[in-house]
């Protein structure tokens, strides 16, 4: 049995103001997820700080951690809905952020197993605060072509 909607079948006109108006408010969330200056950088600077405490010292590493990757990229999310009035994971939020996020952590678990085998391994004191700098411009770089990607993803979504 096929059920029967309660409401007529839209004409052509009416279906092509509603697609119409699905679009413009694609376009103004896409407008407005626009992330701030500061936050690429800033999460960038987060996992600087992460990867260089133990090149600075041992006892850092406790701190770095929590707050490079935990508690200082919380704080810039929020600040980012609050700056927006939008929350979005702008690292999960479609496809093809998605995609560029792999790559991302990809090189990033990358920089963490060259920075740890250069400083323990090899010996090189500062390998993991210079590991730490190429963190900071590849989340700089990455993640704005993810916002580019996001912005994208939205305004061409169906």
């Amino acid at each position: 049995m096929a059920s029967e909607s309660a409401s007529a079948p839209l004409d052509p006109a009416t279906a092509r103001a509603a697609l119409d108006d699905v679009s413009a408010a694609r376009t103004r969330v896409a407008d407005r997820i626009t992330s701030p200056w500061w936050y690429h950088p800033g999460i960038g600077l987060s996992l600087a700080f992460a990867f260089a405490s133990p090149s600075i010292d041992w006892d850092l590493i406790p701190y770095g951690v929590i707050l490079g990757v935990g508690l200082i990229p919380m704080f810039l999310a929020f600040l980012l809905k609050r700056s927006t009035g939008v929350g979005v994971d702008h690292y999960m939020a479609t496809g093809g952020t998605r995609r560029l996020s792999m790559r991302y952590s990809l090189l990033l678990a990358g920089l963490i197993v060259t920075g740890g085998v250069l400083q323990w391994a090899v010996g090189l004191r500062w390998a993991m605060a210079a590991c730490g700098v190429a963190a900071f411009l590849l989340t700089a770089f990455t993640g704005h072509r993810i916002e580019q990607a996001l912005h994208r993803d939205v305004r061409d979504s169906a």
